[in-house]
Protein backbone atom coordinates (compact mmCIF):
# COMPACT_ATOMS: atom_id res chain seq x y z
CA UNK A 1 0.00 0.00 0.00
CA UNK A 2 3.37 2.83 0.43
CA UNK A 3 4.36 1.69 -2.32
CA UNK A 4 1.17 2.44 -4.31
CA UNK A 5 0.63 5.98 -2.29
CA UNK A 6 4.10 6.74 -3.07
CA UNK A 7 3.25 6.08 -6.85
CA UNK A 8 -0.06 7.83 -6.86
CA UNK A 9 1.81 11.20 -5.56
CA UNK A 10 4.83 11.04 -7.76
CA UNK A 11 3.44 9.46 -10.95
CA UNK A 12 1.36 12.59 -12.05
CA UNK A 13 4.16 15.10 -11.17
CA UNK A 14 6.01 13.23 -13.88
CA UNK A 15 3.45 12.56 -16.29
CA UNK A 16 2.76 16.62 -16.72
CA UNK A 17 6.41 17.06 -16.88
CA UNK A 18 7.15 14.26 -19.96
CA UNK A 19 3.80 15.53 -21.62
CA UNK A 20 5.05 19.61 -21.29
CA UNK A 21 8.54 18.04 -22.57
CA UNK A 22 6.90 16.01 -26.05
CA UNK A 23 5.61 19.46 -26.71
CA UNK A 24 8.98 20.83 -28.11
CA UNK A 25 12.06 19.38 -29.46
CA UNK A 26 15.02 19.48 -27.64
CA UNK A 27 18.60 18.03 -27.55
CA UNK A 28 20.04 15.84 -25.19
CA UNK A 29 22.42 18.81 -23.48
CA UNK A 30 19.18 19.91 -22.42
CA UNK A 31 17.96 17.13 -20.24
CA UNK A 32 19.96 17.76 -17.52
CA UNK A 33 18.84 21.31 -16.87
CA UNK A 34 15.53 20.33 -17.21
CA UNK A 35 15.99 17.60 -14.85
CA UNK A 36 17.68 19.87 -12.36
CA UNK A 37 14.96 22.47 -12.57
CA UNK A 38 12.35 19.56 -11.79
CA UNK A 39 14.84 19.16 -8.66
CA UNK A 40 15.15 23.03 -7.98
CA UNK A 41 11.55 22.93 -7.92
CA UNK A 42 11.29 20.27 -5.10
CA UNK A 43 13.82 22.33 -3.06
CA UNK A 44 11.86 25.52 -3.64
CA UNK A 45 9.15 24.28 -1.32
CA UNK A 46 11.44 24.66 1.85
CA UNK A 47 11.25 28.64 1.59
CA UNK A 48 7.89 28.21 0.76
CA UNK A 49 7.50 25.96 3.91
CA UNK A 50 9.43 28.22 6.40
CA UNK A 51 7.40 31.17 5.71
CA UNK A 52 4.08 29.93 6.05
CA UNK A 53 5.03 28.19 9.60
CA UNK A 54 5.92 31.10 10.76
CA UNK A 55 2.79 32.96 9.53
CA UNK A 56 -0.18 32.52 11.34
CA UNK A 57 -2.63 29.77 10.12
CA UNK A 58 -5.72 31.68 10.06
CA UNK A 59 -7.36 27.62 9.62
CA UNK A 60 -6.54 26.68 13.15
CA UNK A 61 -9.06 28.63 14.98
CA UNK A 62 -11.79 29.54 11.50
CA UNK A 63 -14.19 30.97 14.17
CA UNK A 64 -11.40 34.01 15.00
CA UNK A 65 -11.21 34.97 11.45
CA UNK A 66 -12.35 37.34 8.88
CA UNK A 67 -12.59 36.73 5.28
CA UNK A 68 -10.05 39.80 4.75
CA UNK A 69 -7.54 37.53 7.11
CA UNK A 70 -8.30 34.31 4.73
CA UNK A 71 -7.46 36.80 1.66
CA UNK A 72 -3.78 37.50 3.52
CA UNK A 73 -3.46 34.11 3.92
CA UNK A 74 -4.24 32.21 0.74
CA UNK A 75 -3.10 35.34 -0.91
CA UNK A 76 0.00 37.18 0.04
CA UNK A 77 1.37 34.26 2.33
CA UNK A 78 0.54 30.83 1.28
CA UNK A 79 0.16 31.79 -3.03
CA UNK A 80 2.88 34.27 -2.93
CA UNK A 81 5.81 32.35 -0.69
CA UNK A 82 5.04 28.98 -3.18
CA UNK A 83 4.50 30.95 -6.81
CA UNK A 84 7.29 33.56 -5.21
CA UNK A 85 9.64 30.34 -4.85
CA UNK A 86 9.22 28.70 -8.05
CA UNK A 87 9.68 32.26 -9.81
CA UNK A 88 13.05 33.10 -8.57
CA UNK A 89 14.61 29.29 -10.07
CA UNK A 90 13.02 30.21 -13.14
CA UNK A 91 14.25 33.52 -12.86
CA UNK A 92 17.50 33.02 -11.76
CA UNK A 93 18.24 29.41 -12.74
CA UNK A 94 16.34 29.24 -16.24
CA UNK A 95 16.13 32.20 -17.58
CA UNK A 96 19.92 32.96 -18.29
CA UNK A 97 20.81 29.50 -19.75
CA UNK A 98 21.56 29.51 -23.10
CA UNK A 99 19.60 26.11 -23.91
CA UNK A 100 16.54 28.88 -22.99
CA UNK A 101 16.50 29.87 -27.06
CA UNK A 102 12.54 30.97 -27.17
CA UNK A 103 9.38 31.67 -24.94
CA UNK A 104 8.20 29.00 -24.83
CA UNK A 105 11.26 28.01 -22.68
CA UNK A 106 9.77 29.83 -20.25
CA UNK A 107 6.66 27.55 -19.99
CA UNK A 108 8.57 24.25 -20.47
CA UNK A 109 11.17 25.35 -17.41
CA UNK A 110 8.07 26.94 -15.11
CA UNK A 111 6.27 23.78 -15.81
CA UNK A 112 9.60 21.61 -14.68
CA UNK A 113 10.02 23.88 -11.34
CA UNK A 114 6.17 23.85 -10.86
CA UNK A 115 5.85 20.04 -11.23
CA UNK A 116 9.23 19.46 -9.00
CA UNK A 117 7.02 21.48 -6.56
CA UNK A 118 3.77 19.57 -6.51
CA UNK A 119 5.39 16.29 -6.52
CA UNK A 120 7.01 16.88 -2.87
CA UNK A 121 3.37 18.53 -1.15
CA UNK A 122 1.99 15.69 -2.87
CA UNK A 123 3.77 13.18 -1.20
CA UNK A 124 3.72 14.87 2.28
CA UNK A 125 -0.28 15.16 1.59
CA UNK A 126 -0.39 11.36 0.59
CA UNK A 127 1.63 10.02 3.63
CA UNK A 128 -0.41 12.20 5.94
CA UNK A 129 -3.55 11.96 4.54
CA UNK A 130 -4.00 8.77 1.94
CA UNK A 131 -5.24 7.53 -1.09
CA UNK A 132 -8.39 9.67 -0.70
CA UNK A 133 -6.66 13.01 -0.76
CA UNK A 134 -3.88 11.16 -3.31
CA UNK A 135 -7.09 10.92 -5.68
CA UNK A 136 -8.22 14.54 -5.04
CA UNK A 137 -4.88 16.21 -5.62
CA UNK A 138 -4.44 13.96 -8.60
CA UNK A 139 -7.31 15.70 -10.19
CA UNK A 140 -7.10 19.03 -9.07
CA UNK A 141 -4.02 19.63 -7.31
CA UNK A 142 -1.51 18.47 -9.75
CA UNK A 143 -3.67 20.15 -13.16
CA UNK A 144 -3.67 23.64 -10.99
CA UNK A 145 -0.23 23.79 -10.22
CA UNK A 146 0.89 23.05 -13.55
CA UNK A 147 -1.76 25.84 -15.03
CA UNK A 148 -0.26 28.07 -12.64
CA UNK A 149 3.32 27.13 -13.67
CA UNK A 150 2.59 27.74 -17.57
CA UNK A 151 0.48 30.95 -16.95
CA UNK A 152 3.83 32.64 -15.00
CA UNK A 153 6.00 30.48 -17.65
CA UNK A 154 4.84 32.44 -20.77
CA UNK A 155 5.02 35.81 -19.67
CA UNK A 156 8.55 34.80 -18.53
CA UNK A 157 9.41 33.44 -21.83
CA UNK A 158 8.33 36.30 -23.61
CA UNK A 159 10.39 38.56 -21.26
CA UNK A 160 13.70 36.86 -22.12
CA UNK A 161 13.32 38.13 -26.21
CA UNK A 162 11.77 41.14 -24.91
CA UNK A 163 14.25 43.65 -23.58
CA UNK A 164 11.86 46.96 -23.47
CA UNK A 165 9.14 45.02 -21.23
CA UNK A 166 11.05 42.56 -19.54
CA UNK A 167 10.69 43.85 -15.80
CA UNK A 168 6.68 44.14 -16.67
CA UNK A 169 6.52 40.37 -17.63
CA UNK A 170 8.36 38.96 -15.44
CA UNK A 171 6.10 40.43 -13.02
CA UNK A 172 3.07 39.74 -14.73
CA UNK A 173 4.18 36.27 -14.65
CA UNK A 174 4.74 35.83 -10.85
CA UNK A 175 1.38 38.03 -10.42
CA UNK A 176 -0.72 36.18 -12.76
CA UNK A 177 0.10 32.97 -11.00
CA UNK A 178 -0.30 34.32 -7.61
CA UNK A 179 -3.48 35.67 -8.32
CA UNK A 180 -5.28 32.12 -9.49
CA UNK A 181 -3.09 30.19 -6.87
CA UNK A 182 -4.57 32.54 -3.89
CA UNK A 183 -8.03 32.55 -5.55
CA UNK A 184 -8.08 29.03 -6.03
CA UNK A 185 -6.76 28.17 -2.46
CA UNK A 186 -8.83 30.89 -0.72
CA UNK A 187 -12.03 29.52 -1.51
CA UNK A 188 -11.27 26.22 -0.60
CA UNK A 189 -9.58 27.42 3.03
CA UNK A 190 -12.92 29.28 3.52
CA UNK A 191 -15.01 26.18 3.16
CA UNK A 192 -13.28 25.21 6.95
CA UNK A 193 -14.75 28.87 8.57
CA UNK A 194 -17.97 27.85 10.20
CA UNK A 195 -19.01 31.23 10.99
CA UNK A 196 -18.47 32.20 7.21
CA UNK A 197 -20.05 28.87 5.97
CA UNK A 198 -23.27 30.78 7.60
CA UNK A 199 -23.52 33.62 5.03
CA UNK A 200 -21.62 31.53 2.15
CA UNK A 201 -22.35 28.22 1.28
CA UNK A 202 -19.95 25.41 0.64
CA UNK A 203 -21.78 25.09 -2.72
CA UNK A 204 -20.78 28.60 -3.76
CA UNK A 205 -17.00 28.89 -2.16
CA UNK A 206 -16.85 24.90 -4.12
CA UNK A 207 -18.33 26.42 -7.32
CA UNK A 208 -15.69 29.88 -6.97
CA UNK A 209 -12.69 27.21 -6.44
CA UNK A 210 -13.68 25.47 -9.44
CA UNK A 211 -13.90 28.18 -11.57
CA UNK A 212 -10.70 29.37 -10.73
CA UNK A 213 -9.31 26.19 -11.59
CA UNK A 214 -11.42 25.89 -15.00
CA UNK A 215 -10.64 29.65 -15.88
CA UNK A 216 -6.58 28.75 -15.28
CA UNK A 217 -6.98 25.22 -16.92
CA UNK A 218 -8.33 27.32 -20.08
CA UNK A 219 -5.85 30.21 -20.20
CA UNK A 220 -3.28 27.50 -20.13
CA UNK A 221 -4.06 25.53 -22.92
CA UNK A 222 -4.89 28.59 -24.99
CA UNK A 223 -1.00 29.40 -24.29
CA UNK A 224 0.12 25.84 -25.57
CA UNK A 225 -2.73 25.90 -28.25
CA UNK A 226 -0.49 28.58 -29.57
CA UNK A 227 2.40 27.35 -28.91
CA UNK A 228 1.76 24.65 -32.10
CA UNK A 229 0.18 27.02 -33.56
CA UNK A 230 3.22 28.85 -34.03
CA UNK A 231 4.88 25.85 -34.51
CA UNK A 232 2.80 25.02 -36.87
CA UNK A 233 3.48 28.20 -39.09
CA UNK A 234 7.14 28.13 -38.78
CA UNK A 235 7.49 24.19 -39.71
CA UNK A 236 5.03 25.33 -42.75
Amino acid sequence: MFLFLMALAIAPGIAVSLFIYSLKRYGKGSMRYLVTAFILGMAATLPALLIQLRAEDVRTEPWRHSIASYIWYAFAVVALSEEGSKFLVLRFYAFPKRVFREPFDGVVYGVMIGMGFATVENIEYVHKFGLETGVSRFFLAIPAHAAFAVLMGYPVGRAKFSRGRRVWLLLWGLFVAVLFHGSFDFFLFVQQNREITRYLSNGMLSFGAFATFYIAVRLAMRALRMHQQNQMDHDG
